[in-house]
C-alpha cells in the first residue's frame, strides 16, 4: 500500500494550525462575516495566517489584505471556482503567477456569461493551473492530472455529520492510494458560532424562501466557525498529519497582495521622447497659451513658471508623467469631438493641469495650494475628476478609453452594494414571514435607525424604543429576533454594482491584477474592486463623471 506523508502528532501550541478555507460575506449571501471580522478572530486565536476563498471572486481580498497587515498575520488569497462539471474547486495562490492565473480564470468564465453567473470548463482549469494549489474535496484523479500531485491537498472537514464522515473516509483512501497529503479545514462561513443565524437569513434570501421553508438548505449546525488549534487538533486527533500539513502549506503560500505588480500604462510618445520630456513639451505649450506675457503681468508669468517647474519635478520624481498624459489625452479627445469636459476637485490646485487644459482655474493667480492635490509626504495618488455631459456623450468617452487600452486593459470600478436600511428590513422581514403591511410599517422606521440616543449607547436600545412607539412589542420574540438580525447583517455586502464613473487602466492586461466581469449596462466591463480597494492597492483611477447640467450647457451652446 502506498504511504501518504505522515507528520508526528502536533503539539497543542496555539499556532500549529492555520485555517486555509474560509469564506467572507463577499461570497455574497453565502457567508456572514466580513474579512475584517475573520481577521480579528484569527488574530485572537493566535493564527499566524489565514486563507480566504470567496465564491468566484476576490472582491474582499483588498480588505482582507489590509486587515491582516494591520493585525500582523499573513493573508493567503484564493477563491472557490465553479466548474461546468458541477463542482467547486477551492484554489489558493502560491505565488504571483498563481494569483494572475486565478484572476484570468475568473475573468474568462465571467465575461462570457450573464452578470452574476459563469463557470470554468475543465480545460480552462488546466490552462490556468500554474501557481495554484487545489484543495481536493472529492476523490477524483482528474484533479491530480490538472494540478499535479505536489499541488493537490486532500481536504477534510468535520462538522459532526455522519454522512460527512463516510465521505471523509473515501477521501482518506483516495489520499493513501495516490500519495497525497491530507489537509484539515473547517470550511469557515462565519467567524463565531453566534454569526450562524445571520448566515441562515442570507441562505434564505439566496434561495428565495422563508426560514420556515428552508429545511435542509440551512447548515445542520453552527460548526463552520473559526476554531482554534486545540479544537481542530482534538477533532482530527486520529489524523494529526492533516493538522500539521496546514502549516506546511501555509509556508508554501508566499503570495500576498503586496506583490500585485500593477503598472499604470505607458503613454505612447513620439520617437526620441520620454514620457517626462513629452509632458514637459505639452505643458510648455500650454503655459505659453495660458500665461502669454502680453495678456498677463511679467510677475505672474515668472511665478507660474516657477510653480510649473516645481510641480513637474515632483511628477517626474513620483513617475506620474504617464498618468497626466493619459488624462490630457482624454481631454484632447473630448475637444476633438466637441464634447464638453472640465476637470475639477483638487486638480484645480495644479498649474500643470491648468496649462494642459485639464482644469480652467489659474492655480497661480488664485494662490491655491498644490500640495492639496499632490504631495510626496502624503503618499497618495493624484485624483483628477473629469466632468462630462451625462448620457451618450459620456458613454462615447468611456468607449474611447476601452478601445484605446483594449478589452482587458480598462474597466469601471465596482460599487459594493451593502445591506442598508430598507433593503435589510425587507429581506429579513420576508425571511421571517412578516406580512407586507407590517414590513411597510417597519421600513418607515428605518430613516431614524441611524441615530442612536446618547442616553442609549446600545443601538438596539434605541431601535427597541422606536419599535415600541410604532406599535410593535419588543417583548415579542419575533420582533426581538428581527432587531438582532438587522444589526447582524447591516452593512454586509449583498452584491456588486458599478461605480458611476471611476475607471482603471493597466499596462498590459488588467485581468492579471483583478478579475473582470460584465456590467449590467451593455458594453461595460467592471473590476471586482471598488474605489477604496483600488486606492489601498495603489491602482490609479480616472473618474469620468456624467453631469446633467453639462448636458444642458452643451445643448444650450448648440442653440
Amino acid at each position: 500500500m502506498t504511504n501518504i506523508r505522515v507528520h508526528p502528532c502536533p503539539s497543542v501550541a496555539k499556532n500549529n494550525y492555520v485555517e486555509l478555507h474560509s469564506r467572507s460575506a463577499f461570497s455574497f449571501l453565502e457567508a456572514s462575516s466580513t474579512p475584517e471580522e475573520l481577521v480579528t478572530r484569527a488574530a485572537e486565536l493566535n493564527f499566524p495566517a489565514l486563507a480566504m476563498l470567496d465564491h468566484d471572486n476576490v472582491s474582499g481580498a483588498p480588505r482582507f489584505h489590509m486587515a491582516a497587515k494591520k493585525a500582523g498575520i499573513r493573508a493567503h488569497i484564493g477563491a472557490e471556482v465553479t466548474c461546468t462539471d458541477g463542482h467547486r474547486y477551492p484554489l489558493l495562490a502560491e505565488n504571483q503567477t498563481g494569483y494572475r492565473n486565478l484572476c484570468r480564470l475568473i475573468t474568462r468564465m465571467k465575461l462570457r456569461a450573464k452578470k452574476g453567473e459563469g463557470a470554468a470548463t475543465p480545460e480552462e482549469l488546466a490552462e490556468f493551473s500554474q501557481g495554484l494549489i487545489c484543495l481536493a474535496s472529492r476523490p477524483d484523479a482528474r484533479i491530480i492530472d490538472t494540478y499535479g500531485a505536489k499541488n493537490v491537498y486532500v481536504e477534510l472537514q468535520r462538522h459532526f455529520n455522519r454522512n460527512q464522515e463516510a465521505h471523509n473516509q473515501a477521501l482518506v483512501d483516495f489520499a493513501r492510494a495516490h500519495n497525497l497529503p491530507l489537509l484539515a479545514t473547517n470550511g469557515v462561513s462565519h467567524a463565531t458560532p453566534q454569526s450562524r443565524e445571520a448566515l441562515d437569513v442570507l441562505t434564505c434570501v439566496r434561495n428565495k424562501v422563508t426560514i420556515h421553508e428552508a429545511g435542509r438548505l440551512l447548515s445542520l449546525n453552527s460548526e463552520r466557525y473559526l476554531k482554534d488549534a486545540r479544537q481542530m487538533s482534538s477533532i482530527f486527533r486520529d489524523l494529526p498529519e492533516a493538522i500539521a500539513n496546514t502549516r506546511e502549506l501555509s509556508d508554501r503560500l508566499q503570495f500576498t497582495l503586496a506583490d500585485l505588480g500593477y503598472q499604470f500604462p505607458k503613454y505612447p510618445v513620439p520617437p526620441g521622447e520620454t514620457m517626462n520630456s513629452f509632458l514637459r513639451q505639452c505643458v510648455a505649450k500650454g503655459e505659453h497659451n495660458r500665461y502669454y506675457p502680453n495678456a498677463f503681468t511679467a510677475g505672474l508669468c515668472r511665478r507660474a513658471h516657477i510653480q510649473i517647474e516645481k510641480e513637474l519635478a515632483l511628477i517626474e520624481k513620483l513617475d506620474l508623467a504617464g498618468y497626466f498624459l493619459i488624462v490630457w489625452d482624454i481631454v484632447e479627445f473630448c475637444r476633438s469631438q466637441n464634447i464638453l469636459v472640465q476637470g475639477r476637485g483638487s486638480a484645480a490646485n495644479s498649474a500643470v493641469c491648468y496649462s494642459l487644459g485639464i482644469t480652467a482655474v489659474d492655480a497661480v493667480a488664485m494662490e491655491l495650494l498644490f500640495e492639496r492635490f499632490l504631495s510626496e509626504e502624503r503618499g497618495e495618488w493624484p485624483d483628477i475628476d473629469l466632468d462630462l455631459p451625462s448620457g451618450d456623450q459620456r458613454e462615447r468617452v468611456i468607449q474611447h478609453v476601452y478601445q484605446r487600452y483594449g478589452k482587458l486593459g480598462a474597466a469601471m470600478t465596482a460599487n459594493v452594494i451593502t445591506y442598508r436600511g430598507r433593503s435589510a428590513v425587507r429581506d429579513i422581514g420576508k425571511v421571517l414571514g412578516f406580512s407586507e403591511p407590517d414590513l411597510g410599517r417597519i421600513a418607515a422606521l428605518v430613516p431614524s435607525w441611524g441615530w442612536v440616543d446618547p442616553k442609549e449607547p446600545d443601538p438596539k436600545e434605541t431601535a427597541t424604543r422606536q419599535f415600541r412607539e410604532a406599535g410593535f412589542s419588543p417583548e415579542n420574540p419575533l420582533i426581538s429576533k428581527f432587531l438582532d438580525l438587522y444589526l447582524a447583517i447591516r452593512d454586509l455586502p449583498r452584491h456588486l454594482g458599478q461605480h458611476s464613473g471611476g475607471m482603471v487602466i493597466c499596462e498590459g492586461q488588467l485581468d492579471s491584477i483583478v478579475p473582470l466581469e460584465p456590467a449590467t449596462m451593455p458594453g461595460r466591463v467592471v473590476i471586482q474592486w471598488d474605489k477604496e480597494d483600488c486606492a489601498d492597492m495603489g491602482i490609479i483611477e480616472v473618474d469620468l463623471l456624467g453631469l446633467g447640467m453639462m448636458a444642458v450647457l452643451e445643448d444650450s451652446i448648440r442653440l
